[in-house]
């Protein structure tokens, strides 16, 4: 998925006019001007021996960052032309602005002998632009406050398939560096009191179990998709503090009519130990809670659902419709269904590889409190 592992892009694409804007010129052109036969041609050159490419400038804009340029760009292939391979991804995002802010994400994501081997991970240097909106699931939008720090992350997981019905186990790492922070001088990360908001070092490994059915790993008809992960910040490893995480992601897909799609997602992440402010678990971002600024709450524990339907349109456009609710907590004990944040939106998709089920993909998302985020990129939220 095309920059996928930074979520400050991310929250500054739903701010950027210029971004939506080029988004729907992009449908426009594509079905007014070029045509069925044009466009079939022109997604022919993209393609290669074993794959697909598929480039994407970036133009944006915001008060915080004046103008940014950059790149998004994906190959999309199969290991050695097996066709019993999951498309495996090679990408990377780049974006710098007037500002002399700056975003670099490689990631990379390899499925191997016949998905019997995955190598999955992501590397992200960042001098960016943030909003804090305080910890809880009640925060208001006045207590936002902006800061920039200097943020590097890595993170690698490889796991092997251990039964032909799709179970894997495997290890992961991860490591998180932020340092030199320029904070709002009134607000309360300035005041030290917030972990984390001086800087941190964050180092951890764990173990990854998964079950995956999937059809498609890229646009799913059918099959389930489940991981539990964690890992485990030591000082062992480097970590400055001790705390430890777990998520648990539960996907089914369900194919009712012909090609019609309906998905749907349980997700919780949860910490033992104190994390620093920025790997507390966050509502909001491209994938769950869509329009949701990603961070507008965070907490220790997170829990969240979504549902999708997915429906064809005409030719290579795809709709969706889809429904998110959740909440963050410091304890499970304190949850009130009544406080529960809701999201919901709809989108296209367009086709650029049938075959493979390989779609770019807008969506529009808004979220109960006046939330509202858009979101383009290459495959599914989930």
């Amino acid at each position: 998925m095309l920059i996928a592992n930074f979520p400050s892009l991310y929250r500054f694409y739903q701010k950027s006019i210029i971004v939506q804007l080029l988004t729907i010129t992009f449908f426009v052109v594509v079905t007014v001007h070029f045509g069925h036969a044009q466009t079939d041609n022109f997604l022919k050159r993209l393609k290669t021996k074993n794959g697909l490419v598929v480039p994407l400038p970036l133009i944006t804009y915001s008060p915080e960052t004046r103008w940014g340029f950059g790149f998004s760009g994906q190959y999309l292939f199969r290991v050695k032309g097996d066709s019993l391979n999951n498309i495996s991804t090679v990408g990377a995002s780049a974006l710098y602005t007037l500002e002399k802010q700056f975003i670099f994400n490689p990631n990379w994501d390899f499925f191997i002998q016949q998905n019997s081997y995955r190598l999955h991970g992501a590397f992200v240097y960042q001098k960016f632009p943030e909003y804090f909106y305080g910890v809880g699931n009640q925060t208001s939008k006045d207590e936002r406050e902006k800061f920039t720090a200097k943020y590097v992350m890595l993170r690698n997981r490889f796991t092997r398939q251990i039964t032909t019905s799709g179970f894997h186990l495997g290890l992961q790492y991860r490591l998180e560096y932020a340092f030199d922070f320029q904070t709002d001088t009134t607000g309360n990360l300035n005041s030290g009191l917030i972990k984390g908001s001086e800087g941190y070092l964050a180092s951890g490994a764990g173990l990854s179990a998964l079950y995956d059915t999937r059809d498609n790993n890229m646009f799913p008809f059918k099959g389930y998709y489940l991981i539990f992960s964690n890992h485990f910040y030591t000082r062992w490893l480097g970590s400055d503090s001790e705390f430890a995480q777990f998520k648990v992601d539960a996907r089914g897909y369900f194919n009712p009519f012909t090609s019609n799609v309906i998905a749907v997602q349980a997700l919780t992440s949860f910490h033992a130990g104190e994390p620093p402010f920025k790997m507390l678990s966050l509502l909001g971002g491209p994938e769950t809670m869509r329009g949701y600024y990603a961070g507008r709450y965070r907490d220790r524990h997170l829990m969240a659902g979504q549902v999708e339907w997915r429906f064809p349109i005409w030719w290579r456009f795809i709709g969706t419709g889809f429904y998110g609710t959740g909440f963050v907590t410091n304890d499970y004990k304190d949850l009130k269904w009544n406080r529960l944040q809701h999201s919901f939106g709809g989108g296209l998709r367009f086709t650029v590889d049938a075959a493979q089920r390989i779609n770019l993909r807008f969506d529009a998302a808004f979220g109960t409190d006046g939330s509202r985020g858009f979101y383009f990129m290459i495959g599914e939220a989930f």
